[in-house]
């Protein structure tokens, strides 16, 4: 009979252990950071960080920073995303992202091209990403680009279904067709315990 109650005692212990560690890994979590970059609309601002602390509620919206003049492009009058990234990715710590949010061009090299227009840019995975308003058409899907960049940090590569959220946007505007993760980017997604 006292086997019996140690072994029980000794399963309860064991049982109180991983939950709390678990719990400790669930509070750890991952911290963003909103980033303005230059002029950016406050709507676009409260969106982002609506949409950001729903995944994040540690999220928090920093103080507007003007580009860093080395981003500049000059012959395209574009601010480099890659150099953005990289400047973000040195003020991360451990734990946190940053999102880059702008109004302005931002560009990268993508193929033959030197310097290519784009939307976003994320590191897959990565610490930092940078969206840009600038070629959207529709602004109110401002918040899906966002989503999209944040995905890449998380390690999703672009996806071939054409209303996912990780879809490529191969030099377009798809986002009028995005309504959402598809099934094997939420997998993927909840296999990391990140819920969008």
């Amino acid at each position: 009979m006292a086997n019996r109650y140690s072994l029980l005692l000794i399963c309860l212990l064991l049982t109180a252990c991983i939950h709390k560690n678990k719990s400790h890994i669930a509070l750890k979590g991952v911290q963003i950071k909103i980033l303005p970059l230059g002029r950016v609309k406050d709507i676009q601002i409260k969106e982002t960080y609506e949409v950001l602390k729903d995944i994040s509620p540690t999220t928090e919206v920093l103080p507007a920073q003007d580009m860093p003049a080395f981003t500049y492009f000059e012959p395209r009058n574009r601010n480099r995303a890659d150099s953005l990234i990289k400047w973000m990715s040195h003020m991360a710590k451990p734990g946190e992202i940053y999102v880059g949010i702008t109004m302005q061009d931002i560009s990268a090299s993508e193929g033959k091209h030197e310097d290519y227009g784009i939307m976003g840019l994320g590191y897959c995975p990565g610490n930092a990403c940078v969206v840009s308003s600038y070629r959207l058409k529709n602004k109110k899907n401002f918040t899906k680009l966002v989503v999209h960049e944040l995905g890449h940090n998380m390690g999703l590569p672009h996806c071939p279904v054409s209303n996912c959220y990780m879809r490529d946007a191969k030099g377009g505007d798809p986002t009028d067709q995005e309504t959402g993760f598809c099934k094997k980017c939420s997998a993927f997604l909840l296999k990391r315990n990140m819920r969008f």
